[in-house]
């Protein structure tokens, strides 16, 4: 009888569970997805040396699955109070707490086993989007990723777990609860805020704070990019500032905006205004806090999901700077590496085919005479030497990337490392002399190639200066015929096992540009799926809450609109009043979010131009807007399900 009971609740409660049934079926959808990836195989092996991707995710999947947690405790706890009433109807019929408590267990298993087949079904679109992604940041061929059973039962197994934790919630209020409360709950009062004006001027005060952390959070990262010198303290103190802004911005809004509203007779005494005023005020004063937080919720979302797809476009950028050559050494003299550069050579020659090579050597003074015109000098940087590369040679490894070819004209040039360039640039050589045997060598200027050995600068000199010099290390760089080889095997091939002092580990002396694209690519992944997945948790956790809040708040108002109709007013008016409502409690929580995108893609394409990769600075401005048109989506999804939920039970009922 019960199980025949609770399933006719589900069905006749079918539109009030409307917004549990998306944000379950959407939660569940992504988990099994992100469940998925962290079990596929071919993905794993891509990725073998990158252990973080299994483990990062799995950590945010147990996250999510919290915070899922709390989403079902608040939508329960809607629920319940949807329907005090019927269960007190149950207990004084002669039902026990028990027999309640089973009848709405059974509801939620119904639903929990609907949104699950769902969510289920879901996530098989959901994991083929992400695996497109996957492949797609990590450069490999998509193909049809086959399902894993890990990940299935991973999912079911989280699931089962958090709706058991809301089962548990709904036992504890319904064994504590008594009849008199159920059928008789306390009618809440509705007071509109009485004085507005100090409420907005808190709102001013905060969005201009809102507004300065940004440029000052820009400005810090900015400076920190160019030179190293941004302040932590002080991005710390903005970020903690933002926080505090953000909340408290929207908690003098909600307080402010609608009663200063209503001291406008000429817009409230315009058709159904001022009840809407009235309901808004009330609504949102009693809210303030809550929209505060769910608008911080999704702020961060939006900046993390900018952050994310921004990570991978600069990865990408710097990698060619800090890998220009398809493969890279340099061995100092004083090495007891077994992997010299022939034995290099060679294990090339079996994964690929070297169409250009160049080797080079490298000579030292023994001196520090130009690091003297530079910060790195002094007793911290003692052993620092002034290091050399002849014209020829460097025009040779250089050359196979296109520059040009570098002319002295009798005298030296400095070729700063890709990551001090600004630093090095900065510093004054303009009095330096290169004195070898009777000949002078002036400084010429500054060379631009990416050079990114382990030194600040290196100075290239014409082929006859090295008279005198020592030379320290030999380097050699090729050029390989595609990147569709193993690099992994090959990084292996070249890796051996070193000793330093007490410590041993594997080191490789060459620097393979495929191999670090795909760590690059796979860490790029990592973090894309993670901060999408957390993104969109939030974005769905935000809007129930807004959702189930606005449902709850409209169960409790019927009998206003019931008056409403009874005053005059027609279902269209109604109706319209209705959607201005619905639409103004979700929209304020949004708004600063959606609006958040913009200084955030200004920072970061300031960022991208300050650190060189001006080319792919305007992306950032096209990752903004796809962000925002995803959770805009995601908004029109939730208010329209709490539109038409709230005009059925309320409009339809008058």
């Amino acid at each position: 009888m019960f199980t025949k009971l609770a399933a006719r609740n589900v069905k006749r409660q079918i539109g009030n569970y409307l917004i549990y049934y998306i944000t379950v079926s959407l939660t569940v959808a992504l988990m099994f997805a992100v469940n998925n990836a962290i079990f596929e195989k071919q993905l794993l092996a891509r990725a073998a040396s990158i252990d973080e991707l299994r483990t990062a995710l799995i950590t945010v999947t147990v996250f999510i699955s919290a915070v899922v947690a709390f989403v079902l405790g608040y939508a329960t706890s809607f629920m319940l109070k949807l329907r005090k009433r019927e269960f007190g109807m149950y207990l004084t019929l002669g039902m026990t707490r028990r027999n309640v408590l089973g009848v709405f267990l059974l509801e939620s298993l119904i639903l929990c086993a609907v949104s699950l087949a769902t969510g289920l079904v879901l996530g098989l679109a959901f994991y083929q989007g992400i695996m497109a992604i996957v492949t797609n940041i990590m450069d490999v061929r998509y193909s049809f990723a086959a399902y894993s059973l890990q990940g299935l039962l991973l999912t079911v197994g989280l699931v089962a777990g958090v709706f058991a934790l809301s089962a548990v919630t709904s036992a504890l209020y319904l064994r504590r609860v008594s009849i008199n409360s159920l059928l008789h709950d306390a009618q809440k009062s509705e007071r509109t805020v009485k004085h507005p004006v100090p409420w907005a001027v808190l709102a001013v005060a905060t969005l201009a704070a809102i507004i300065t952390c940004c440029i000052v959070i820009g400005n810090e990262i900015i400076t920190s990019a160019q030179n190293n010198n941004g302040s932590l303290a002080m991005l710390n103190i903005c970020v903690i500032t933002l926080i505090i802004s953000i909340v408290l911005f929207h908690v003098g809004l909600c307080k402010s905006m609608f009663g200063l509203l209503l001291r406008s007779e000429r817009f409230k005494n315009n058709g159904t205004n001022t009840f809407t005023l009235r309901k808004l005020s009330s609504k949102l004063s009693a809210n303030a806090v809550m929209a505060g937080i769910l608008a911080l919720l999704m702020t961060f979302a939006v900046a993390g999901a900018n952050a994310s797809f921004l990570m991978q476009t600069a990865n990408n950028a710097a990698l060619d700077r800090s890998y220009p050559f398809d493969v890279f050494g340099e061995i100092p003299y004083d090495s007891d590496s077994p992997v010299d550069m022939t034995t290099a050579h060679n294990a090339i020659a079996e994964f690929s085919t070297i169409t250009r090579e160049a080797d080079y050597t490298i000579y030292t003074s023994g001196k520090d005479y130009l690091h003297g015109f530079t910060k790195w000098h002094g007793e911290n940087y003692s052993e620092l030497y002034d290091e050399f590369i002849t014209e020829s040679e460097f025009n040779a490894l250089f050359g196979m990337l296109g520059y040009p070819q570098l002319k002295l004209g009798g005298g030296f040039a400095i070729v700063p490392h890709s990551a001090y360039a600004k630093n090095v640039e900065a510093c004054d050589f303009s009095a330096a002399q290169l004195r070898v045997g009777e000949r002078t060598f002036d400084f010429k200027g500054f060379a631009n190639a990416p050079l990114t050995t382990l030194r600040f600068f290196l100075a290239v000199v014409p082929d006859a200066a090295i008279d005198g010099l020592t030379a320290c290390a030999d380097g050699w760089a090729c050029m390989l015929d595609g990147d569709k080889f193993d690099a992994q095997g090959l990084h292996d091939k070249l890796t051996y096992e070193y000793t330093n002092g007490h410590l041993q580990y594997m080191r490789c002396d060459f620097g393979i540009k495929q191999y670090h694209k795909i760590q690059s690519d796979a860490e790029s992944a990592v973090f894309i799926v993670t901060a999408l997945y957390v993104a969109l948790v939030f974005v769905f956790m935000a809007m129930a809450m807004l959702a189930l809040k606005t449902l709850s708040d409209m169960a409790d108002d019927r009998k206003h609109y019931d008056t409403l109709f009874r005053l005059g007013a027609s279902k269209r008016d109604m109706t319209r009043t209705l959607f201005r409502q619905t639409f103004a409690f979700f929209f304020i929580p949004f708004a600063l979010p959606i609006l958040f995108g913009i200084p955030t893609a200004a920072i970061c394409y300031a960022l991208m131009q300050t650190t060189g990769f001006a080319a792919i600075a305007l992306k950032t401005i096209n990752i903004a807007f796809g962000v925002a048109a995803v959770i805009t989506a995601v908004y029109a999804l939730y208010f329209a399900a709490t539109y038409l939920t709230a005009k059925r039970n309320v409009i339809r009922r008058v």
